[in-house]
């Protein structure tokens, strides 16, 4: 009976053995057979890291960088050896001497977690970090670890211990944002990797385990401590003696921890961005995610040739900022019982209410709604971009901006006096310099010089006067009579509008007229010219839609909102003889290996060949570009932006127009040089707030411009406007009338285009045709020298 029972356990024992073995032999089979299957990491040299896109100027100097992960790419041979020491000592003392797994150093950590009752050491070697970095990072489970363990053993048959090295330092998460030893080295102590010190090694090596617990920002004295371990590691491996180990620790704290005092603990590679245009980065950007998207954007490593001139931009960002830093002492106190309290809807009524009533103010705050449509732009405009591209249709791109464009002004949070400037090189279309604002921040991203339609007021005359030009109903010696006026519609309203000035002068010829920036003259040539001639004109320069001009007297004045860009590309037009302008901000992009993936600059080549062929180019004859460059260079001869030659002492050519809107609501200058056009800005976000009383284009928007483009044309020799083209002739006329002068008559001279001239003949009776001019203003109850209620320049 014994025997029997000792029999049959032989038997069960041996049947055990051979199924364990069995299962042991085919699961080492699969193991091995696994390890020498090379299919999960076939890709892995060719495998590129997520690597931030690099925008540069027009010189190739570095503006900004985009990414979701900070990690700038390093070669085995820039990792200085100290370096190497340092994290081997901490992570993996017998990095050189296994397989991929470190059988010992897992029993070793076993043993010590069992001991303390608690997870207190890995046995992970660097080759397993890479693995579980690259391929099972987001998995926990024990079947995980056993992927983890053959992964590591291919990596280890397939590549060199310096090929394993390299990918582990370009890829391991070192905290606040850092991925890769180069990005860390940046953040922590301001240089390459190949400059660290032995010290500094040290106290990277110690962020792979626990990148927070022991960061040196956040948890100083944490990592304090700890680098006395990772140093009596180094000393241990024979890669430090004790007598320098000691002067590390001794030395390297002191200094190191005065160096961050005035850092913050939550200090990211981040927020250390390094971004010297922000508004032009955050434009490109856009453009970027909608031809690529994002994942391409943020990952792949692109370098992104711009139009910019990065010497200007930051001169343009410094005399916006100090500019609107300024203009908001002085604005502040016309708005210091606005800046409280008004529902935006129902401001002018409450207003009026106010100066009748003692009325409590009402906080402006952001509401549900505000926040919801905050999100809105923050994560949904790129796709809206992409949406548009789709559409098929220019009334659904041109919906989608509006949106876009009102859900930016609604989040911004800016009660001071904002502004912006673009510039442009009308010869090329490059976009050289764009600021949106005062300041870049989380509460102050809409960039105005693109997204912020305002009204231009007089800074929208040249076209007015344009299309009166170009039909020939008009020339700049025609003489209009300044008086005042009441236009009636259809629907039997009145509008009376008037001077900025609020005096009336008789009859003016067009140039003076605009030279003065005269409401009344400019509102008499919409009514001879006629809406239909005016808004196509304006829309074939500007390049926007025909409906976006209400065409009623007011377009005179300015009442369409057009962004600071829109008006850039219109005054291009003029500067570049008539010939249209196509404004683009990238030159050409190529991938992380250098190879161009695309051409913007070629593509605008070709749309121009293209329109040259179509004969499309010349959107006006350069015979009426030229007859207006020569108004508005008399406006900063002699006119409105005139500081520009008297007290800026600027001699290059220069032509432009300012712009007021009523209230002083709205300040612009748009000016070009033969070599660029430069637009200026200012205003409140806010439109029922005022810069203040005569804060006008010319006092506000001109010193700006003249500041920035003098300082620009210290490194440009100027040229000089065109000569008169085919087309123009050089007549004159009498100086009061405009026509043709009697012997009494001073005469002026003028251009003309070919086919038009002074009409009729002057009698010389000048003082009788301003008696004329008096008895019609007396008739209408307003004497020759009245002040008119409109402050609209």
């Amino acid at each position: 009976m014994h025997a029997d029972k000792t029999t049959s356990f032989g038997k069960f024992f041996i049947s055990c053995f051979f199924v364990s073995s069995l299962v042991g032999g085919l699961i080492f089979g699969y193991i091995f057979s696994e390890i020498n299957n090379f299919s999960e990491i076939n890709d892995l040299k060719q495998f590129q890291p997520s690597v931030p896109t690099k925008v540069y100027d027009v010189n190739g100097i570095l503006i900004a960088e985009l990414f979701k992960e900070k990690r700038d790419l390093i070669s085995f041979s820039e990792i200085p050896q100290t370096l190497i020491n340092a994290f081997l000592a901490t992570e993996d003392q017998e990095f050189y001497h296994h397989f991929g797994i470190n059988p010992m150093a897992i029993i070793r950590a076993m043993v010590k977690n069992i001991q303390a009752g608690d997870s207190v050491q890995g046995g992970s070697t660097i080759t397993q970090q890479l693995a579980k970095r690259l391929f099972t990072e987001s998995e926990k489970s024990y079947a995980r670890k056993a992927k983890e363990a053959i992964i590591s053993m291919q990596i280890e048959q397939k590549y060199s211990k310096e090929e394993i090295l390299e990918m582990y330092f370009n890829q391991i998460y070192l905290g606040h944002g850092c991925y890769g030893v180069s990005s860390a080295a940046d953040l922590f102590f301001g240089k390459k990797v190949k400059y660290l010190s032995a010290a500094e090694a040290s106290v990277l090596a110690a962020l792979p385990s626990a990148p927070g617990r022991y960061s040196p920002l956040m948890n100083t004295h944490d990592a304090y401590e700890k680098n006395v371990d990772i140093l009596n590691r180094m000393v241990k491996e024979k890669y430090l003696t004790r007598e320098h180990a000691d002067e590390i620790y001794r030395d390297f704290w002191p200094a190191y921890i005065d160096s961050i005092m005035t850092e913050y603990p939550t200090k990211t590679a981040y927020t250390k961005i390094e971004d010297r245009a922000p508004y032009f980065t955050n434009y490109i950007r856009q453009i970027l995610v909608t031809r690529f998207g994002s994942d391409t954007v943020y990952n792949e490593g692109l370098n992104v040739y711009t139009t910019l001139n990065l010497k200007n931009q930051e001169l343009a960002q410094e005399v916006i900022t100090k500019g609107l830093a300024e203009q908001d002492k002085i604005s502040s106190q016309e708005n210091k019982y606005y800046n409280t309290a008004l529902d935006r809807s129902m401001f002018n009524t409450y207003s009026l209410l106010r100066t009748i009533f003692s009325l409590p103010g009402v906080i402006i705050k952001q509401d549900l709604e505000t926040k919801v449509r905050k999100q809105i732009i923050e994560n949904v405009s790129d796709s809206l971009d992409a949406l548009a591209l789709f559409a098929d249709s220019a009334n659904v791109q041109n919906t989608i901006e509006d949106f876009r464009s009102s859900v930016a002004l609604d989040v911004s949070s800016s009660l001071t006096v904002e502004g912006a400037l673009v510039s442009l090189d009308h010869r090329t279309g490059y976009i050289t310099t764009m600021v949106g604002g005062s300041g870049f921040k989380v509460d102050n991203q809409l960039n105005r010089a693109v997204m912020a339609r305002r009204q231009p007021g007089s800074s929208f005359k040249p076209f007015i006067y344009g299309a009166g030009i170009e039909s020939k109903i008009i020339t700049s010696m025609t003489a209009i009579p300044d008086a005042p006026m009441v236009n009636i519609d259809s629907q039997g309203d009145t509008w009376e509008p008037g001077n900025y000035e609020g005096t009336y002068e008789g009859l003016l010829r067009v140039r003076k007229a605009l030279i003065k920036s005269v409401n009344i003259i400019s509102i008499r040539i919409y009514d001879m010219v006629g809406p239909d001639r005016i808004v196509k004109f304006a829309s074939k320069m500007l390049k926007v839609p025909e409906f976006r001009f209400n065409p009623n007297p007011s377009l005179a004045l300015g009442t369409a909102e057009l962004t600071p860009m829109e008006m850039a590309g219109g005054y291009a037009v003029y500067a570049n003889r008539g010939r249209d302008v196509i404004p683009f901000a990238i030159r050409y992009i190529l991938d992380r290996d250098d190879n161009e993936i695309a051409n913007i600059e070629e593509e605008i080549g070709n749309i121009i060949a293209m329109k040259e062929k179509a004969g499309t180019m010349q959107i006006i004859s350069p015979a009426v570009a030229f007859i207006m460059t020569s108004l508005m260079e008399d406006v900063v001869t002699r006119g409105t932006a005139s500081a520009i030659r008297s007290e800026f002492q600027m001699k290059m050519p220069a032509a432009g127009k300012t712009g007021t809107t009523s209230n002083w609501t709205d300040a612009w200058f748009c000016g070009f040089t033969p070599e660029m056009v430069t637009i200026v800005w200012m205003g409140y976000d806010k439109p029922f707030l005022s810069l203040g009383k005569h804060q006008s284009g010319g006092e506000v928007a001109v010193p700006l411009w003249a500041k920035y483009m003098k300082e620009v044309y210290k490194d440009i020799q100027p040229g000089s406007f065109a000569e008169m083209p085919k087309g123009v002739y050089r007549g004159g006329g009498c100086e009061y009338t405009g026509l043709a002068p009697s012997p009494t008559c001073r005469v002026v001279g003028d251009y003309f285009l070919n086919g038009t001239g002074v009409s009729g003949r002057c009698d010389g009776n000048h003082e009788k045709m301003q008696s004329v001019i008096e008895r019609y203003m007396e008739q209408q109850g307003i004497a020759i020298d009245e002040q008119s209620d409109s402050n609209a320049e």
